[in-house]
């Protein structure tokens, strides 16, 4: 997960939330590259850590992504930056990567105007999802 040519993310780095306005890069290597995997961005501390009363808030999902080619995958819930109110504390925003079951494309979508209650271990249960294969997490401040 890279959001600028200067800062990759590892687990614990803090960023602005003036840096996470847009969509990050992703790489990764899964490991097998014929299966298709999903990729989630998440925040559980949604609308603060103080009051997490609306967690998770569901960033971003991508799922049916061939191997590593991450951009070839199908956007099922379109890219939104973290939302971070000034008087927070800063917020953990989490990225996981599954492998999926089947080599089937699953092509599902969410309603993007609905993110708040994002239920991460309702979702890969759902799906059947392997994993998770691969994780990172920051926080991001106002």
């Amino acid at each position: 997960v890279q959001y600028t040519t200067e800062k990759g993310i590892d687990c614990e780095v803090e960023l602005n939330v003036s840096e996470t306005e847009y969509q990050p890069g992703i790489e990764f290597k899964p490991p097998n590259p014929d299966k298709l995997y999903t990729f989630v961005m998440f925040d559980p501390d949604f609308p603060s850590p103080q009051d997490p009363s609306l967690a998770s808030y569901r960033n971003w999902v991508v799922e049916d992504i061939p191997g590593d080619k991450f951009y070839d995958g199908y956007t099922v819930s379109s890219f939104a930056p973290p939302n971070i109110t000034f008087n927070s504390e800063p917020h953990r925003i989490i990225f996981l990567i599954y492998q999926q079951p089947k080599d089937e494309k699953m092509q599902e979508s969410f309603d993007d105007t609905e993110r708040e209650h994002f239920n991460i271990n309702n979702f890969v249960q759902n799906r059947s999802l392997i994993g998770p294969i691969a994780g990172n997490f920051m926080y991001v401040r106002y």
